[in-house]
C-alpha cells in the first residue's frame, strides 16, 4: 500500500514498520515544522491521489473532495481520538473506512489536564505567580477558592469525562453531567447526576466540556448559555473549539458574566494572532496550544495503535477501531479495477448480519451522542 503521513510528529523511522511490511510511506510535513500550516484541500488532494492509506495529523480537513480525488483510497486514520475534520459520510458512501486511535493514555492525558485547569485557575495561580514576580507578596484579596463543596458540571459523560468524574469524586464535590445518551445508572455509578444543559449551567461553579463534536455540540456554548453560568464560575474547554463561540467568552470574561475559563482548542488552530481570546486577561484566561493533555507517552501508544491498524487494513482485516463499520461490509479491498470508479477494489466480505446491526447501532449512537 501506498501510505500518506500528512504530519508525523515523531522521527521517521517511527513508520519504519510500515515499510518493513512492504508498504510505501509518503512523509508529509512535520508537525514540528517551524510555522507549520495545515494543507489547503488542494495540496492535500495533490498528495493523496495515488494514496491508499492517509494517516493524518490533527491540522489537516479529509473534505469529500479529497476523498473523490483519490480513487485508491482504502482507509483514513488519526494518531488520536476525534475525527470531525474528516468527512466520515462521505468515506462511508465510497466504501471508506475511517479509523482512530483511543488509547486511555489519550483520554486518561485530558482528564488528568482538565483537573489541571481547573486548580490553577481556581487557586488563582496564575495571578498570584504574576504579582510575585512583579516583586509584590500576597494580600488577603489575592487568594484562591477551594474545590472541596463545589459543584462541577460535566458537558459529555464518555471516555474523558467519565475519567474527569472518577478523579474528582473524591474531592467532595457535587457532580453534575448533562448527556442525553448516557444512562441514569451509568452517571450514577460515577457519582454523577444526569441533568439538562440550563440546569448544569445555573448550577455549576465550574463547566468542562468533555462531547464529541457533532451537528448537535458544535456552537453549544454561546452568548445565551454562558449568560445563564454564575458570575463566579469557570469554564473549561479541552475537547472541540467549534465547541464554543469564542468572541462570546472572550466578552463574558471582559464583561464579567464568568470569573475565569481555561482554553486548549480553538476553531482555527494555531489561534490566530487577531483572536479576541489573546486579549483577555491572562490572569483569568489561560490559553493552551492543543497540547495540555500531549506526552511522549501518549503520543507513541497512539501512532502504534495506529499503525497497527494499518498494517491490520495491509492483510485485508478491517481496524480495530473503525468509526464509521456499517461500511465494513462496503469496504473495498484490493483487486481488478473498477471500471466506473477507477479504484482497483473488491468488497470486503460483509460481517454476520447480527454484527452489523451490533456496530450499526454504536455507531449512531456515537455520531449523535454528546460523549466522547
Amino acid at each position: 500500500m501506498r501510505i500518506l503521513a500528512t504530519g508525523p510528529s515523531g522521527a521517521p523511522e517511527e513508520l519504519q514498520g510500515l515499510r518493513e511490511a512492504g508498504h510505501e510511506v509518503v512523509i508529509g510535513r512535520p508537525l514540528d515544522q517551524p510555522a507549520r500550516q495545515a494543507y489547503t484541500e488542494a495540496e492535500l488532494i495533490e498528495a493523496a491521489r495515488e494514496a491508499d492509506v492517509i494517516l493524518a495529523s490533527h491540522l489537516e480537513t479529509i473534505s469529500r473532495g479529497v476523498l473523490e480525488s483519490s480513487p485508491t483510497l482504502r482507509l483514513v486514520i488519526v494518531p488520536f481520538i476525534g475525527t470531525d475534520k474528516i468527512d466520515v459520510d462521505a468515506a462511508s458512501r465510497l466504501g471508506i473506512l475511517v479509523a482512530n486511535s483511543p488509547t486511555p493514555e489519550n483520554f486518561i492525558a485530558v482528564a488528568e489536564a482538565t483537573i489541571g485547569l481547573l486548580l490553577i485557575l481556581l487557586k488563582r495561580i496564575k495571578h498570584n505567580e504574576a504579582k510575585l514576580r512583579r516583586g509584590e507578596w500576597a494580600q488577603r484579596h489575592d487568594r484562591g477558592e477551594f474545590l472541596f463543596g463545589k459543584t462541577v458540571g460535566l458537558v459529555g459523560l464518555g471516555r474523558v469525562g467519565s475519567h474527569v468524574a472518577r478523579r474528582l469524586v473524591n474531592w467532595d464535590v457535587r457532580l453534575l453531567a448533562a448527556d442525553p445518551y448516557v444512562p441514569q445508572l451509568v452517571a450514577q455509578d460515577l457519582g454523577a447526576t444526569l441533568v439538562d444543559l440550563p440546569t448544569l449551567l445555573a448550577e455549576s461553579d465550574v463547566v468542562s466540556l468533555h462531547a464529541s463534536l457533532s451537528d448537535e455540540t458544535r456552537g453549544l456554548i454561546g452568548e445565551k448559555e454562558l449568560r445563564q453560568m454564575k458570575p463566579s464560575a469557570l469554564l473549561i474547554n479541552t475537547a472541540r473549539g467549534e465547541m464554543m463561540d469564542e468572541e462570546a467568552v472572550a466578552r463574558a470574561l471582559d464583561e464579567g458574566w464568568i470569573a475565569g475559563a481555561a482554553v486548549d482548542a480553538f476553531v482555527r488552530e494555531p489561534l490566530q494572532p487577531t483572536s479576541s481570546l489573546r486579549h483577555v486577561d491572562p490572569e483569568r484566561l489561560i490559553l493552551t496550544p492543543h497540547n495540555v493533555s500531549h506526552s511522549e507517552a501518549g503520543r507513541r501508544a497512539n501512532l502504534r495503535l495506529a499503525l497497527e491498524q494499518i498494517l491490520a487494513a495491509g492483510r485485508g482485516e478491517p481496524p480495530a477501531c473503525c468509526v464509521n463499520p456499517e461500511t465494513i461490509g462496503r469496504w473495498r479491498i484490493p483487486g481488478e479495477r473498477d471500471s466506473k470508479t477507477g479504484r482497483s477494489f473488491v468488497l470486503h466480505p460483509s460481517p454476520p448480519s447480527g454484527e452489523r446491526a451490533a456496530v450499526r447501532a454504536e455507531r449512531q449512537a456515537a455520531r449523535r451522542g454528546l460523549s466522547s
